[in-house]
């Protein structure tokens, strides 16, 4: 699977909303298509064994469907509670780093005169790495890269 980015709260939030939504739905729908089909009100007809294992096997499909959604529904519950706190600290991230903290502080504390191009960004984001972490009880990694960018584009967006 490919390395992806951070992905928002917010987002992550709609994705799992809407995915849970669906597959509940489609739970739902699958079930009223059992029993109507239990009902003869929709006519199959199957033969011998294969009319048990088409219930076994639609049921447990729906059952799933069912379980997955209303997993999704409260990931996206979490996501949700989240997207407030992730919003709070990047703005208290953004804010530091734009009254606190200078591209040129920055560059001083990492000698980066005595660096080339390749290792500048590297110095730099390891040093403001170090600032966020002590400052800021950031635990997810990506979120840390996600507020590392963000940073750096305050910091060095001119320059």
């Amino acid at each position: 699977m490919a390395n992806q980015g951070y992905v928002k709260s917010k987002e992550r939030y709609e994705e799992l909303k809407s995915s849970g939504i669906m597959l509940i739905v489609t739970a739902i729908a699958g079930y009223a298509f059992l029993i109507l089909k239990a009902l003869d009100v929709i006519p199959l007809s199957f033969n011998g064994a294969t009319v048990y294992m088409f219930y076994i096997v639609m049921g447990a499909m729906f059952t799933a469907f069912l379980i997955f959604g209303i997993k999704a529904m409260k990931d996206a519950k979490i996501a949700k509670d989240s997207i407030s706190s992730e919003g709070n600290i990047l703005e208290e991230v953004k804010k530091y780093f734009m009254e606190k903290c200078s591209a040129h502080e920055v560059d001083e504390a990492i000698a980066a005169d005595m660096l080339d191009e390749g290792e500048l960004y590297y110095k730099r984001y390891d040093y403001m790495k170090d600032i966020i972490e002590d400052e800021f009880d950031v635990k997810n990694e990506k979120f840390l890269e996600y507020l590392l960018e963000e940073a750096y584009v305050i910091l060095y967006s001119d320059n």
